[in-house]
């Protein structure tokens, strides 16, 4: 650059001079040669100024494209660490996943196992319960029903020996010898000897005195009867029986029907003839 300034003073010098007469020829040689002279060193410069510039042009973009590859490069290296690290995130869930879940269906087929053997454990818990229940059960039905028939048994005997005594001393009474049952129940009838009664409520036997008197008096019990267990509905008949003939205060017959009454003169029972075997 600064070659191409000095030729170009230099070739204002020369036309200077030749504007003060010198020889014309030798001014514009003169110039001419300057003038050759500055192209070629402003040609030079600018070559050599267009080379420094290419020069630091390819520097840069050098660097840059390094610069670049190498930001390439790590983020490359980044994406691959995370997509590893994502991939094995990934396989750690899942792994956990599967132990969780092989840890629960363990513990569900612990659970349903050992509800199952306590089921079972119950089961035969409570069949041994119930079969000694139902052995107790049939052992104690069978002694009471023992015990009442012989109970029964005793109080006919006990029957027959005071009706046979009274019918020895002439006490037997209007009612002795009669037999009369309920209209309400298929079983339940009184039977009258000579000073005892006896007879079933329905589901008990029983026995026990009486005395009649004048006008159709008539006194009954106390009576004694067996203990057996029925039905509710027999058992409620039974017990209205019972208390209708211990409650009587008179009694009378007409035809095939006995009439017993309170003290009052109502009505507590009506019983028919039982039929003559």
């Amino acid at each position: 650059m600064k070659k191409a300034l000095i030729s170009s003073v230099s070739v204002l010098a020369l036309l200077a001079l030749a504007a003060c007469g010198e020889d014309e020829e030798a001014a514009r040689a003169s110039a001419e040669t300057a003038v050759e002279q500055a192209a070629n060193e402003t040609r030079e410069a600018a070559e050599a100024t267009g080379e420094a510039v290419a020069e630091t042009a390819q520097n840069a973009a050098d660097a840059a494209s390094e610069v670049a590859q190498s930001a390439s490069e790590t983020a490359s290296r980044l994406a691959d660490d995370a997509t590893q690290a994502a991939e094995d995130a990934a396989d750690t869930a899942a792994q956990m996943a599967d132990d969780a879940g092989e840890a629960v269906q363990q513990a569900a087929e612990d659970a349903g196992a050992m509800a199952g053997e306590a089921g079972d454990a119950l089961r035969d818990a409570a069949g041994n319960l119930a079969d000694a229940a139902n052995e107790t059960a049939e052992g104690a039905g069978q002694m009471l029903e023992n015990a009442a028939e012989g109970a029964g048994e005793a109080l006919e005997g006990i029957a027959d020996t005071a009706q046979n005594a009274l019918a020895a001393a002439g006490l037997a009474g209007p009612l002795a010898g009669t037999r009369w049952v309920s209209p309400d129940s298929d079983t339940a009838f009184v039977a009258f000897d000579a000073g005892t009664v006896s007879g079933n409520g329905g589901c008990n036997t029983f026995t026990g005195s009486y005395e009649t008197g004048e006008d159709g008096a008539l006194t009954v019990g106390p009576l004694a009867s067996t203990r057996k267990a029925c039905e509710a509905e027999i058992m409620t008949a039974e017990t209205a029986f019972l208390a209708a003939l211990g409650s009587a205060s008179a009694y009378s017959v007409e035809g095939d029907t006995l009439t017993l009454n309170d003290a009052s003169g109502s009505q507590l029972i009506a019983l028919s003839r039982a039929a003559q075997n």
